[in-house]
Parts: C-alpha cells; sequence; structure tokens
C-alpha cells in the first residue's frame, strides 16, 4: 500500500491529463489532413506562425535581458514601481493589450495615429510581432533577474580592474554563464506566442494573416462540432511545431540544473549604485518604451471610456470637458450578460484555483519522499501548461461530450476542468519550492515522537507552508481571470466569462463597453496581485 498509492495516484494524473489530448488527436482522418497540409494556403499559416513566435520570442529575450540587468545589479529610488511596470503587461490579459492596440493604432480609428504613430500598419505580421513582444518581454526578464542576481559579483568586478569595458563583461562572463537560461526564457516565448488566441484574432485576422491558433478556432467556429476533426488536424500540426520548442526548452532547463551558477560574495553596496548617466539613460529609454508601447494605448482605451461615443475620434482632447460613465454603468448594470460573466469568471475561477491549490498539495503529500513520480507529475503539469488552451479545450470537447461516459459539455464544469489542466503548474511550482526549503530536521523531529506522515502534513509542512498556498491562490487566479482561448471555445449559455463578454463587445463594435469591461478586469487582476503581496508579505507576488 505504501508504493501502490503513489503509483496509482501518477498514473491517474498521466490518464486524465493526456486523455484530452489524446482523444482530440483520435479524430483525425490522415486523407482529410492531407487535404488540409496541400491546401494552397496552408505554408503562408505556417509562415505566420514561425515568424510571430520566433520574431516576437527574439526581441522579449534581448528587451528582458536589458532590464533584468539593471533591476539585477542596481538599487535606486522608485525601483519597485518601476519593475513592476515591467511586469504589467504580462499581468494585463492579450486580449486587453490587443483592444488597447486596436483603440491606439487602428489604420482609420486610431487615436494615437497622430500623435505617436507606429512606423508600420498594425494589422498584420508586424503589428503581431510587436504585441506578443511587449506581453511576453516580462516573461523572459523575470527568469533572468533572479539568474543575474545570483551571479558573483566578483568575477566582473576583477574584469572591470583588468580593464575590460561593461560590453567585454557581459560578452566574456554573463552571457556565458546564462546561455541555458537565456534558452529556455527563448524557448518559453516562442511557446506562448506561437499558442496565443487573442493578439492573432484582434491584430492578425483583420489582415488575414492567420496563424495555427485562428485557424483552430475558424474550423469549430464555420463547423461547429464538424469542425473539430478539421481543429484537429490544426492542432496536431501546432503541436509538432512546438515539440521542437518544449525539447529545447526541457534540455536548457535540465542543463541549468546541472550547472552551478558562479556565486560568491554578496555584491557591496557601492556595486548596486548605478552611475548617474547609466541609470538616467536606462529610465529614459525604459519610461519612452513603456509610455509609447503600453501606458498611452491602455489610456486610448481609458478615454473612449470616459466621453461619449466617437467623440474622441472627432475631437480628441476637447472631449473631456463631456466626461460620462456611461459605458461602465451599461456594463455594470445594465448588461445582462456582465452578470453571468462575473460569475463565470469570479466564481468558477475561484473554485477552479483552489481545485488546482488542492491538486497540488494532494500531489506532494502522496508523491513526497520518491523523487521519480515527483518529476513525472511535474513534466505533465509543465507540458500541459505548455500546451495550447485550444488544444485542451477541443480536447475536453472531444472527452467530456458523452461518448465516454462523462457529459461535461455545455455546462460550467468543462471549463473548471480546462482550467485545472492548463494551469496546475502555476500552483505545484512554488509549493515544491517551498516544499524544498522546509529542513528535514522537522519531520524527523516529529517522526521520532510518534507522528504519522498525514499529522506531520497537517501540524508542521502545511502551516510553514501557508504562504505559498495564499500567495498561489492568487498566482493562478490572475491567469484564470485573463483567460480568453479556452472559454471562447468552451462558453456555452450556462457559463461566460469577462474574457469572452469583451470578445463578444469587441466584435459587435461596441468599443465603449469592450474598453470599460476591459478597464474592470485590470482593476480587479492589480488588485489580485496586490493582495498576494500583502498577504505573504512580498514573498509571491509582483
Amino acid at each position: 500500500m505504501k508504493y501502490a498509492l503513489p503509483l496509482v495516484w501518477t498514473v491517474a494524473l498521466v490518464l486524465a491529463f493526456a486523455a484530452p489530448v489524446l482523444l482530440l488527436l483520435g479524430q483525425i482522418d490522415l486523407a482529410h489532413a492531407q487535404e488540409i497540409l496541400g491546401a494552397e494556403r496552408f505554408p503562408r499559416v505556417m509562415a505566420v506562425t514561425g515568424l510571430t513566435g520566433i520574431g516576437a520570442a527574439l526581441v522579449a529575450v534581448v528587451l528582458g535581458f536589458l532590464s533584468a540587468r539593471v533591476f539585477a545589479f542596481s538599487d535606486f529610488r522608485g525601483k519597485r514601481l518601476c519593475r513592476l511596470l515591467a511586469i504589467l503587461p504580462y499581468l494585463v490579459p492579450n486580449f486587453v493589450l490587443a483592444a488597447a492596440y486596436v483603440t491606439a493604432w487602428n489604420p482609420g480609428t486610431g487615436l494615437l495615429n497622430g500623435w505617436l504613430p507606429l512606423p508600420f500598419e498594425l494589422y498584420g505580421v508586424g503589428g503581431m510581432i510587436l504585441a506578443f513582444a511587449v506581453a511576453h518581454t516580462p516573461v523572459a526578464l523575470l527568469m533572468l533577474e533572479d539568474k543575474l542576481a545570483r551571479m558573483d559579483s566578483s568575477l566582473r568586478e576583477a574584469a572591470r580592474l583588468a580593464g575590460a569595458s561593461p560590453l567585454t563583461v557581459v560578452l566574456k562572463i554573463e552571457l556565458p554563464l546564462l546561455v541555458p537560461t537565456l534558452l529556455s526564457a527563448l524557448c518559453l516565448c516562442a511557446a506562448l506566442d506561437i499558442s496565443a488566441f487573442a493578439i492573432p484574432a484582434w491584430i492578425g485576422a483583420p489582415a488575414k494573416a492567420y496563424p495555427l491558433t485562428y485557424k483552430i478556432y475558424q474550423a469549430v467556429q464555420l463547423g461547429g462540432t464538424d469542425g473539430i476533426p478539421d481543429a484537429g488536424v490544426y492542432s496536431l500540426v501546432l503541436l509538432v511545431a512546438l515539440a521542437p520548442v518544449l525539447a529545447l526548452m526541457a534540455l536548457s532547463q535540465r542543463r541549468e540544473k546541472r550547472r552551478v551558477l558562479a556565486t560568491g560574495k554578496a555584491a557591496r553596496a557601492g556595486d548596486r549604485r548605478p552611475g548617474r548617466g547609466a541609470l538616467g539613460l536606462f529610465l529614459a529609454l525604459f519610461g519612452g518604451y513603456s509610455l509609447y508601447l503600453f501606458v498611452a494605448p491602455l489610456a486610448a482605451l481609458l478615454f473612449t471610456t470616459i466621453v461619449p461615443p466617437g467623440c474622441a475620434q472627432a475631437r480628441g482632447l476637447a472631449c473631456l470637458g463631456e466626461f460620462t460613465a456611461r459605458p461602465y454603468r451599461f456594463v455594470l448594470f445594465e448588461l445582462a450578460e456582465t452578470r453571468l460573466a462575473l460569475q463565470g469568471s469570479l466564481v468558477y475561477g475561484s473554485l477552479s484555483t483552489l481545485l488546482i491549490l488542492a491538486l497540488a498539495v494532494a500531489t506532494l503529500m502522496i508523491l513526497d519522499g520518491r523523487p521519480r513520480l515527483l518529476r513525472l507529475a511535474e513534466t505533465g503539469f509543465s507540458l500541459l501548461m505548455a500546451t495550447p488552451g485550444a488544444i485542451i479545450a477541443l480536447g475536453l470537447i472531444v472527452a467530456a461530450s458523452g461518448r465516454f461516459g462523462l457529459n461535461l459539455y455545455n455546462t460550467p464544469w468543462i471549463v473548471v476542468a480546462a482550467m485545472v489542466l492548463k494551469h496546475q503548474n502555476l500552483a505545484f511550482q512554488p509549493l515544491r519550492t517551498g516544499l524544498a526549503n522546509v529542513g528535514p530536521s522537522l519531520r524527523e523531529a516529529a517522526r521520532l515522537s510518534g507522528a504519522g506522515e498525514a499529522t506531520v502534513w497537517r501540524r508542521i509542512l502545511l502551516p510553514i507552508l501557508r504562504p505559498e498556498c495564499v500567495g498561489g491562490f492568487f498566482l493562478v487566479l490572475v491567469p484564470v481571470l485573463g483567460e480568453l482561448t479556452m472559454s471562447v471555445f468552451l462558453s456555452s449559455p450556462s457559463y461566460r466569462s469577462l474574457g469572452t463578454l469583451l470578445f463578444d463587445l469587441q466584435d459587435y463594435a461596441d468599443q465603449a463597453a469592450a474598453g470599460a469591461l476591459a478597464i474592470i478586469l485590470v482593476v480587479l487582476i492589480l488588485l489580485a496581485n496586490e493582495a498576494s503581496r500583502l498577504l505573504t508579505r512580498g514573498r509571491i507576488g509582483y
């Protein structure tokens, strides 16, 4: 029994998490697949997917590295606010960022076209690369900042004393030590780009620049359940496209764990005070970048929600004298779908988050002390997190539509299942890290006193892990509130989310109402992040 339960639990996890994807791929007909893959437009779909995914990832890693060096090596007044501003594009859902970009730089009615114009047209591959890069630069920043902060300052110090220039220090010392992390960041950003739906829907689709994720959506939108075989073909191609990216990321992470990052004495206080010129240049460039590509588009979106419809495009800032809260009143009190969307995002989102936390804790309890099974579970969670949400949603439609004895279709519970599958790793990783930091002497002392395994967890480990549990709740809730891809496929008369409602409002050209809902969602996510920081005393959150 001691070994049977962990083994059974691991097998159950693997089957539960892998079954939807495998069942979806089982819907593929080879002859039909050859017809789709041989279509005249299919090479363009692959080109758009590759260009936007890899191109945006390269930009994100370069910008993330440059920002990470400053935040890791420097202390200056206002650092926490600058860092939060740098990470905000990741906290804000992609569909809100895309909606802000459309409001700001729509070729015909963009509010910023005359003030801060883009050097190219928003709609198309260029606009998608720009939006992806802005959205995922914080991912690279977070991955690289910790590694740089742990780097022994004496290495850079010795190089400078030997006459090395700052560029030489970067090229000869920092980059060689960071190669595995850089590759991991590049692969993760590329996987996020390739898997995304909102930015292609808002920015790519108007120019008919369709990546694979949008083709999956098109197949289901046009064909309903009859389009699932077509969507399965595109899903298979998407998985094949992601496979080398995920394999390279796994290899990089393995090399990263084996490589001992050079660490040693802490940096002296003087090492963390950048020169005024260098810091001033960084803050100027960072401020310009944030203002141009993030703050200004969101401000434009906010502006359209506090003035009469069409006034912003016709009269610009002169509309401020006609302030109105009508879009917010309409969204919050008059639009019937808002109540169902709030219920879907907050109630079922919170329930999904609690289930994710419970499953993470149960997995750690059952597999504790069995590193191989724990690594297998961790790998499964990581793969599902990297799997596009569209594939998970379609797999659940196939698996839970009654054909196999389980019918969750057109119910909120299929969305809960999708959230648990997709976001399980977000709760599992902080809890596992927190558990690894607990000294073995505590457990040994408890066992010597006669405590069983359940008592050790209840009286010792879970109280110690309380900050990780509380912070993990909000860490998972943030992406759940901003989730769109799976909700678009799984929405039903009994389930809507804030993301799907915003998507519909945008489709119906109710820009003011869509903007108001987007602003409300951003406020909810920022409050969740701040609550996470306060409740965990800064250990979790941004």
